[in-house]
């Protein structure tokens, strides 16, 4: 079977967003990011053995390594930056995933919906159901129902990795949200994170990878909150002044 490249690259350019990611691969970019969410028990084995892959093939990534990437745009360390990003605020992030980074010794970047960990656990569930988490109730949570971590946990985590904003109640913002859902989503949010974590959240992340925009009226909420950097669908941007 032969390979048709004038429609394959027809069809790349349908898209500016996959056209965006082939410029990237092509330019050997330096930092790259693999996505987990749930993180069961039984999938133990896997994600260490992907966690021990990345700490012998590449570096973990902080918010100070991304202050210089973008300060130089030279990447200073001599393998490129990988980034685990850990998304919804799980409580099996916690008990199965933060052991393994530690062991490897390799940063996680958590991105938690603000309010999740307010909710009261035997509410977990519909919470979660109700804004778009999709998840049950793992047999090792049965007995107190709480499927979040604790802001305790939260703050533990924080000592050694990123912890992100991915809105409050992990709310899809778009350009017909209202200035008090942004306000919320974007800036108490953070205010929420911060207040139990005792150190800055710096960076904010569209629900459902949304290609980087900030569409106007969010650029202001952005801005108003303090972060310096937005996670889009490809890519992770400096919040522009």
């Amino acid at each position: 079977m032969s390979f048709d490249l004038q429609a394959f690259a027809q069809s790349v350019t349908k898209d500016k967003r996959t056209m965006e990611m082939f410029r990237y691969l092509l330019n050997n970019s330096y930092i790259r990011v693999i996505n987990y969410h749930r993180t069961n028990k039984e999938d133990i084995p896997r994600f260490e053995a992907e966690i021990k892959y990345y700490a012998e093939h590449f570096s973990p990534v902080t918010v100070e390594d991304m202050d210089r990437f973008f300060d130089t745009g030279v990447w200073h360390k001599e393998r490129p930056g990988l980034i685990p990003a850990i998304f919804e605020g799980y409580r099996c992030h916690y008990d199965y995933m933060l052991p393994i980074l530690d062991k490897y010794n390799f940063t996680g970047w958590f991105y938690v919906p603000g309010f999740f960990m307010d909710v009261p656990y035997e509410e977990q569930l519909e919470f979660a159901q109700s804004h778009h988490l999709r998840t049950d109730i793992p047999e090792e949570y049965q007995h107190d129902k709480r499927i979040a971590m604790s802001w305790e946990e939260m703050e533990e985590i924080s000592r050694r990795h990123v912890i992100c904003c991915h809105t409050g109640s992990h709310f899809q913002i778009t350009k017909t949200t209202s200035d008090e859902d942004m306000q919320r989503e974007i800036v108490e949010s953070k205010r929420r994170i911060e207040s139990h974590i005792q150190k800055p959240v710096d960076v904010f992340c569209w629900l459902y990878g949304e290609e980087y925009s900030y569409y106007d009226r969010a650029h202001k909420f952005i801005e108003e909150a303090g972060y310096k950097y937005v996670v889009g669908n490809l890519k992770m941007e400096r919040v522009r002044k």
